[in-house]
C-alpha cells in the first residue's frame, strides 16, 4: 500500500494537494488550518478549486472587503 501524498508548499506559502489525495488527509488539513493557520488549496489537474481555511480568515476577509456577514 503507497502512503497518500502529503501536501506541497507552493511559492506564495499555501499547500496544495490533488483533491483526489485529500479525502483521507481532510480530518488533519482542518486541523492545520485550526491550529496552526494553515491555508491548504485543493488542485483538480494542477489548478487551486477551493481553499481550506478558517471561519475567522473568512470574517477578516469579508470585514476587509467591506462585505456583511450572513
Amino acid at each position: 500500500m503507497t502512503a497518500a501524498p502529503k501536501p506541497v508548499l507552493a511559492d506564495d506559502g499555501i499547500q496544495e494537494l490533488p483533491l483526489t489525495h485529500a479525502r483521507p488527509q481532510l480530518t488533519t488539513l482542518i486541523e492545520d488550518a485550526r491550529e496552526r493557520d494553515t491555508i491548504t488549496a485543493l488542485t483538480v489537474r494542477g489548478r487551486r478549486r477551493i481553499c481550506l481555511v478558517t471561519p475567522e480568515f473568512v470574517e477578516e476577509a469579508r470585514r476587509l472587503m467591506g462585505k456583511q456577514s450572513d
